[in-house]
């Protein structure tokens, strides 16, 4: 690394500074696109229905652009924890959904009326359809918007007040790595769970020990149903991979989890 890079702060003044010209120069691109782009369609933007459907298109894919930068902003300063990340990048999706549709029916809505908008005045059938779509719309937004912060506040509860029902053993992880030749033969055999085979462990003894977790192949994560592992890696003589429909129904406080204490 070169001396001058360790001191470089990644989020420092030129960051902030191109952060803030993307702020407003994506504000100016979208007013001139949507001047120009309501021209065309329409002639001289003019008349509360004609304006109305501006402001909205301006600010709400003005918005859009600028929810990323809003997000990045908030990972930056680490405020918040991992439930409201989760909390906030639903809000964000469900808002700019929400005002995308608004763009959209705004637009629709004054091609379909154009021609009564164009007398003085805003028009009540212009009206009516306009504000009558954004009400129907905002009914089950305001519906999945509840469930959403429902199930994320839920989740987090359980989150944060789980208890574990498993036990642990505090078993260095020299003493639970596979032999090179046992963790060779174990990696031609498709896991039967994610990252991990269940294995029965045959010891050098002649004993038999059941529903061993082995982890990508290698590490002794694990034992179900048994009070302690009771041997080491170095004294399995063989492996008899286990296939999903031996594995016996879970119940977690017959899980036995080993800790790694050393390296």
């Amino acid at each position: 690394m070169r001396p001058h890079e360790a001191f470089r702060d990644r989020y420092g003044f030129l960051f902030w500074l191109r952060w803030i010209l993307w702020f407003a120069g994506s504000f100016t691109a979208a007013v001139l696109v949507w001047t120009i782009l309501l021209q065309r369609v329409f002639g001289r933007i003019e008349g509360p229905e004609l304006t109305l459907t501006w402001i909205v298109a301006t600010f709400g894919s003005w918005l859009l652009i600028v929810i990323p930068f809003m997000r990045k902003k908030e990972q930056i300063w680490k405020r918040l924890n991992d439930d409201q990340e989760i909390a906030v990048d639903v809000w964000f999706r469900l808002m700019g959904l929400f005002m995308g549709l608004m763009v959209v029916t705004a637009l629709g809505w004054s091609q379909r009326y154009r021609v009564e908008i164009a007398g003085e005045g805003m028009q009540g059938v212009w009206a009516k359809a306009v504000f009558g779509t954004w009400m129907g719309m905002a009914v089950p937004f305001l519906v999945v918007m509840y469930r959403q912060a429902d199930r994320i506040f839920t989740r987090a509860v359980a989150r944060q007040t789980y208890v574990p029902g498993y036990r642990t053993a505090a078993i260095p992880l020299e003493r639970r790595l596979l032999p090179d030749p046992l963790a060779k033969k174990l990696g031609s055999y498709p896991p039967v769970l994610p990252n991990g085979h269940v294995v029965t462990a045959l010891l050098r003894d002649g004993t038999r020990v059941p529903h061993v977790f082995i982890l990508k192949g290698r590490e002794i994560l694990g034992v179900y149903d048994r009070p302690e592992l009771g041997f080491d890696a170095s004294d399995l003589a063989d492996l008899e991979p286990q296939r999903p429909e031996d594995l016996p129904a879970y119940d977690e406080s017959k899980w036995l989890r080993l800790d790694v204490v050393g390296t």
